[in-house]
C-alpha cells in the first residue's frame, strides 16, 4: 500500500508524492520529478533534513553529524533515510523552485544589428555567461523586448560552440521586435534572454538529412549546418530553402560557403513570387527529388508553417515514403503591435498576455514559401497571414496585419485574435493548421503541441470574396485574397510500401502508445481541421491530449502564457517495424548530454544516482525479477536527465516518443533482459559524476542498443508464447465458436487455438483487450464487448453472432474465476453474490441466450468451463458457483441430447498464466493474515495434485478445444477434471 506524502515548501507550495513502504522518501520524491535538497543519499550529510509535521515512519540508518539525537526527537527527518509506515506532512527547507528545473536566463550586448534585405535583420549578441550556456542546433530563446518587458523567440543560427550568438528577425510593421530594431536598437544595447528552449534540433546519426526551411526559418537550419562544418560530417545532407518575395532572400552567400566546406551538402532554394528573379519560382515541395529521400532512410528537418509541413507530409505519402525521422517546427502567428486588445493571449513564441506581434512575424499579406501564391494584397483584399509557428526561429511569423478594410486571414494560436484584433472594417480570419501533425498510421506521430482555430472580431465583416470563419475554416488558410489556393487534401500518415488493411490503418493512425488521440473520421490518419480532439484522461502537452496522465504534477509547470502556440514534434515508424523510436530517444539523450555534461551540481549528481540505483532490484543479470517496477524505474531514470536540461520542451519530447507505453506493453511478461542495462544506468551516472562527456555519449549509446535488443527479445517471446503450442489443422473449418472471457487467460488461449485450426470466432469479454486479439487472429474474428453477467449482455452476445454468421455451432463458457480468497464466514453477503454472478450467473445467461438457435438447427455444443475447486479452501461461493456449472452440465445435456446438442465440461485445475490486465475485482492483499489465506488455497491446489504444479494455458486449451470438436462427438453430459489427476 503507498502512503501519500505531502512535501510543503517554504514558498508556501505544497506536492504530492506517493511513496511505498519500502521506498525512501527522497527515492520516491526523485521518481516522481520533485527535486528536494539532497547530496549524500545514505544519512550522511544532512543536506536533505526536514521537519515532520504528521505521520509514523521509520527514520532509518544514518549518523548523528547528519541529525542529531535533540533533531530526531523533535521531529526532524532525513528523507534520504526515512520510510513511511503512514500518510506524512514533511517541511522541506527550500522553496518550490529549488525543486524545479528551469531555463536559466542571461544578460547579453547587442553587438551587430546587419539589415540583410528589405525585410530582415540580423542579430548579434554576445553574453559573459558563454561557457554556461549550453544549446542544441535548432533550439530557440525568448528574448525581451528592451523597455517592454515582453519577449520573442528566435533560434539561434549560430552554431553552438560559436562565442557570438546570431538570430534571424522578419520585420513586421508595428511588431515590438521590429519597432525596436528600426527606430531604437544600437550596438552596446543590454538585452536578456531565456533559454535554450525546444526539442527541435539536429540528432546524431549517420543518417541522412533533408533540410527544409521557410522564410526566416532558416535560422535555425543554418545553426545546423554550422555545426555539421564544426564536427567534420559528412552525412548527406540536402537543403531546400524557400521564401514568399525576392526581398525576403537572405544568407545566400552563407550557403553557398557552407556547401563549399561541408562535404555531402548540396542545396537549392525557391521565391513563391512568380515575378522573382529567382531561377526556381514556386514551392520547396517542387525541389524535392527522390534522390533526396533515400528510400524512406532519411531524417527530414523542417522549419516553417503548418501548410508547408502538411504539404511536405502529403509529397512524402504521395511518394510512398515514410521517412524514418521527420522532426518539424511550425511557426505560430501573432498579431502586429497596436491590434491585439489587451489581456488577449499573443501568439507568438514567448509572448505575454496582451502582447502584440511576436519580432520577425512575416509582412502582412506575404504567403509562406511552398504554401499560397504570392504578394500583397492590395487595397480592399484578404491579406494572407500564414503565420510561422516556430517561428522560431527566427520569429518568422507570418503577421496577418491589415490595412483598414482588409481582412487579415492568418493561422493563429488559441486566443489570438481578440475581439477588435483586425483594423476598422477588417475580419480577422485565424485558422488553424489542421489539428498538427498527421500521426503516423503505427501510433507513432508524435506531435509536442497543437493549435486551435482563433475566433473572429465580434461584428466585423468579412472582406468580400474571403472566407468565413466557420467549421471549414481550414479552408482560410488554403485561400489569398478570397481565392483557393492550397487545395484541400486528404493527408495520409507518412508510410511506404504495401499499405495494411483500410481498417487497422484508420484504428492506429489515430493512437499514440494505444490511447486514442484523433476520433475516427477521414480515412486512415487523414486530418479534419473541423474534428475536435478526443478528451481522454491522458497528460496535456503543451495544450494536446498525448500520453496517460501521471500521478504528479510535472516539474516545471507552464507559464501563464505558454511560449509554445507553436508546434514541435517528430514522427517515427512504430517500434514494432523499426527500431526508430529507441534511435529517436538516444538521440535526444545525445542532446541532453550535450547540455547538462560538466554542468550538474552535487545535488543534481546524488539525484540521478539515487534513480539509477533504483532500477537495480529489479533485475538479476539476465532476468527480471520485476518487470513492471523496472520499466517504472527505468522511466524516472530516463526522465531526469531531460529535467537537467531545464528545457520542459525536451521532457515532452522524450515522453511523445511513447517510449516508457511501449515498455510497459512489451515487456509486461517478459523475462530475459540484456544483463547490462540496469549496470549501464550507475555508469552512465559515474561518467556525469566524472565529467566524462566521450564516456557518457557512448554509454548512452550502448544503453539505447542494448534496450533495443530487451525489447526485440521480448517481442518474439511474445509471439511465440502466444502461438498455441498444440494445433490440429482444419479441425473447426467452417465453425462459428463462440468464447466468452476471451480478452486473457484461457478463454484468450481457446480463442487463438480455433483461430488457428481454422474457425470462425467470436470473441466475446466486457474488457477492450478483446479487441486486441481479435485484431492479431489469422482467421476471421468478431470482438463483443458486453458484461456477461446481465442478461443483456448475453443476449447481445448472441446476437451478434447471429446477426454477422447466422449459426452458433460452439459456445465455450468461460468466464469465471475467484474474486475473494479468504474463509466463508470473512465473505459479506454482497461478495457472495458477486461471486455467484461471475462464476455462475454468466455461464446460465449465455446457455440460455445461445441455445434456441441451435435447438432450431438440430445441432450444436455447448462447454462449459467448471474447476477443480469445486473441493476447494477459501472460495466457498466460487467453489459452489462451479458445483452449479456441473450441474448445469448434466442436467442441459439431458435436457438436450434430442436436439443434437452437446453439453460437456472442463475441471481445470490451478493454471499458470500471465499477470490480469485487467483485475477480477476484489482487493489488494494488504494484510499478513490476507497474504496467508491465499498462499493456503495455492498450497492445497497443488498438493491436491497428484503432479504437484500448476498446468498450462495450453494444457488447458488442449482438452477444452477437445471437447468442442466433433472428435468428441460421443461425448456429452460429462465434466473432464484437467488438474493433474485432481478429480475436484
Amino acid at each position: 500500500m503507498a502512503f501519500q506524502v505531502a512535501l510543503s515548501f517554504e514558498d508556501g507550495v505544497t506536492r504530492f508524492i506517493k511513496c511505498e513502504p519500502d521506498q525512501t522518501v527522497a527515492d520516491a520524491s526523485y521518481r516522481q520529478r520533485i527535486n528536494i535538497p539532497l547530496d549524500c543519499r545514505d544519512g550522511a550529510c544532512g543536506t536533505c533534513k526536514a521537519f515532520c509535521e504528521s505521520g509514523d515512519y521509520d527514520g532509518g540508518t544514518y549518523i548523528d553529524d547528519a541529525l542529531s539525537p535533540d533533531e530526531a526527537s523533535r521531529g526532524y527527518v532525513l528523507p534520504c533515510s526515512m520510510k513511511p509506515r503512514s500518510d506524512l506532512v514533511l517541511q522541506i527547507a527550500s522553496t518550490s523552485a529549488v525543486a524545479k528545473t528551469q531555463a536559466a536566463t542571461y544578460s547579453a550586448t547587442l553587438t551587430g544589428l546587419d539589415r540583410l534585405s528589405p525585410t530582415t535583420f540580423a542579430l548579434t549578441l554576445e553574453t559573459p555567461d558563454r561557457d554556461k550556456l549550453a544549446f542544441l542546433p535548432g533550439q530557440y530563446v525568448n528574448i525581451e523586448v528592451p523597455g517592454t518587458g515582453q519577449t520573442r523567440s528566435y533560434s539561434f543560427s549560430n552554431a553552438p560552440d560559436d562565442k557570438e550568438l546570431t538570430f534571424l528577425v522578419k520585420l513586421t510593421p508595428g511588431g515590438l521586435m521590429s519597432d525596436y530594431l528600426t527606430e531604437r536598437a544600437a550596438p552596446g544595447d543590454e538585452l536578456r534572454f531565456t533559454g535554450p528552449n525546444g526539442s527541435f534540433f539536429l540528432r546524431e546519426t549517420e543518417r541522412p538529412v533533408l533540410l527544409l526551411a521557410g522564410g526566416t526559418g532558416l535560422a535555425p537550419i543554418l545553426s545546423i549546418l554550422r555545426a555539421m562544418r564544426a564536427c567534420g560530417s559528412s552525412r548527406p545532407a540536402h537543403l531546400v530553402y524557400g521564401v514568399s518575395t525576392d526581398d525576403d532572400l537572405v544568407e545566400l552567400d552563407t550557403l553557398a560557403s557552407l556547401a563549399a566546406e561541408v562535404e555531402g551538402l548540396t542545396w537549392d532554394y525557391c521565391v513563391a513570387d512568380p515575378d522573382s528573379s529567382a531561377p526556381n519560382k514556386g514551392y520547396v515541395t517542387s525541389l524535392i527529388r527522390d534522390e533526396h529521400l533515400h528510400g524512406g532512410d532519411v531524417a527530414v528537418y523542417l522549419c516553417g508553417p503548418p501548410p508547408m509541413v502538411e504539404a511536405v507530409r502529403k509529397h512524402f505519402t504521395d511518394a510512398g515514403v515514410q521517412p524514418t525521422g521527420f522532426y518539424y517546427e511550425k511557426f505560430a502567428l501573432a498579431a502586429p503591435a497596436g491590434e491585439a486588445t489587451a489581456g488577449a493571449n499573443a501568439a507568438g513564441r514567448g509572448q505575454t498576455p496582451g502582447a502584440t506581434a511576436p519580432a520577425g512575424a512575416a509582412a502582412s499579406g506575404v504567403a509562406a514559401p511552398g504554401v499560397a501564391a504570392p504578394g500583397t494584397a492590395a487595397p480592399g483584399a484578404a491579406a494572407s497571414g500564414v503565420a510561422v509557428s516556430g517561428a522560431a526561429a527566427s520569429g518568422a511569423a507570418a503577421s496577418g496585419a491589415a490595412a483598414p478594410g482588409v481582412a487579415a486571414s492568418g493561422v493563429a494560436a488559441p486566443g489570438t485574435a481578440a475581439p477588435g484584433a483586425a483594423a476598422p472594417g477588417a475580419a480577422a480570419l485565424g485558422t488553424a493548421a489542421p489539428g498538427g501533425a498527421a500521426p503516423a498510421a503505427t501510433a507513432s506521430a508524435r506531435s509536442v503541441a497543437v493549435k486551435t482555430p482563433a475566433s473572429p472580431a465580434p461584428g466585423a465583416p468579412a472582406a468580400p470574396g474571403s472566407a468565413s470563419p466557420s467549421p471549414e475554416r481550414a479552408g482560410a488558410s488554403r485561400t489569398v485574397a478570397g481565392q483557393a489556393i492550397f487545395p484541400p487534401a486528404e493527408l495520409a500518415p507518412l508510410r511506404g510500401g504495401p499499405a495494411r488493411a483500410a481498417a487497422e490503418e484508420a484504428a492506429t493512425a489515430r493512437t499514440i502508445a494505444g490511447q486514442p488521440i484523433w476520433p475516427a473520421g477521414g480515412g486512415a490518419g487523414a486530418l479534419d481541421a473541423g474534428e475536435p480532439l478526443r478528451p481522454t484522461a491522458s497528460r496535456a502537452i503543451a495544450g494536446q491530449e498525448m500520453l496517460p496522465r501521471a500521478e504528479i504534477a510535472p516539474l516545471t509547470e507552464p507559464p501563464l502564457t505558454e511560449p509554445g502556440r507553436y508546434e514541435i514534434g517528430e514522427e517515427h515508424p512504430s517500434v514494432h517495424e523499426s527500431d526508430a523510436v529507441f534511435e529517436a530517444r538516444q538521440a535526444l539523450e545525445l542532446g541532453a548530454v550535450e547540455i547538462t555534461i560538466g554542468r550538474l551540481s552535487s545535488q543534481q549528481l546524488a539525484g540521478y544516482r539515487l534513480l539509477a540505483e533504483a532500477t537495480l532490484p529489479y533485475v538479476d543479470g539476465d532476468r527480471f525479477l520485476d518487470a513492471a517496477a523496472y520499466t517504472e524505474t527505468n522511466a524516472a531514470f530516463h526522465d531526469y536527465l531531460f529535467t537537467l536540461t531545464g528545457n520542459e520542451h525536451l521532457l515532452q519530447a522524450y515522453h511523445a516518443l511513447g517510449v516508457k507505453g511501449h515498455m510497459t506493453e512489451t515487456l509486461r511478461d517478459a523475462t530475459w533482459c540484456h544483463p547490462r542495462c540496469a549496470q549501464d544506468h550507475l555508469d552512465i551516472v559515474a561518467a556525469f559524476e566524472a565529467g566524462d562527456r566521450t564516456a557518457a555519449r557512448r554509454l548512452v549509446a550502448e544503453h539505447a542498443e542494448r534496450s533495443k535488443t530487451t525489447m526485440r527479445r521480448a517481442m518474439d517471446d511474445k509471439k511465440a508464447a502466444r502461438r498455441p503450442r498444440f494445433i490440429s489443422p482444419g479441425r473447426f473449418d467452417g465453425k462459428v465458436v463462440v468464447v466468452t472471457g476471451a480478452a486473457q487467460g484461457i478463454g484468450e488461449r481457446v480463442a487463438r487455438r480455433i483461430s488457428a485450426e481454422g474457425g470462425t470466432v467470436v470473441l466475446a469479454d466486457r474488457a477492450d483487450l478483446v479487441t486486441d486479439v481479435a485484431d492479431e487472429l489469422t482467421g476471421e474474428a468478431l470482438p463483443v464487448l458486453a458484461d456477461l453477467e446481465t442478461w443483456a449482455g448475453a443476449q447481445a452476445v448472441a446476437e451478434a453472432a447471429l446477426a454477422r454468421y447466422g449459426r452458433i455451432d460452439v459456445l465455450v463458457n468461460n468466464v469465471g474465476g475467484a474474486i475473494w480468497f479468504k474463509p466463508f464466514t470473512e465473505f459479506t453477503p454482497d461478495q457472495i453474490d458477486a461471486e455467484i454472478r461471475r462464476s455462475l450467473m454468466t455461464t446460465l445467461y449465455s446457455c440460455r441466450a445461445a441455445l434456441p438457435s441451435m435447438a432450431a438447427r438440430g445441432r450444436g455444443v455447448i462447454v462449459n468451463v467448471s474447476s477443480a475447486a469445486t473441493r476447494g479452501i477459501h472460495r466457498i461461493p466460487y467453489s459452489a458457483a462451479k458445483g452449479g456449472i456441473n450441474a448445469i452440465t448434466a442436467s442441459l445435456a439431458l435436457e438436450y441430447a434430442d436436439a443434437g446438442i452437446r453439453v460437456v465440461a472442463t475441471a481445470p485445475g490451478g493454471t499458470e498464466a500471465p499477470p490480469r490486465r485487467i483485475s477480477r475485482g476484489g482487493s489488494a492483499l494488504e494484510t499478513e493474515q490476507e497474504r496467508a489465506w491465499f498462499q493456503a488455497h495455492i498450497d492445497q491446489t497443488v498438493n491436491s495434485s497428484l503432479m504437484k504444479r500448476y498446468g498450462t494455458l495450453d494444457e488447458q486449451a488442449a482438452a477444452i478445444t477437445f471437447l468442442a470438436s466433433d472428435e468428441a462427438s460421443y461425448i456429452t453430459g460429462t465434466v473432464l477434471p484437467v488438474a493433474g489427476g485432481d478429480l475436484g
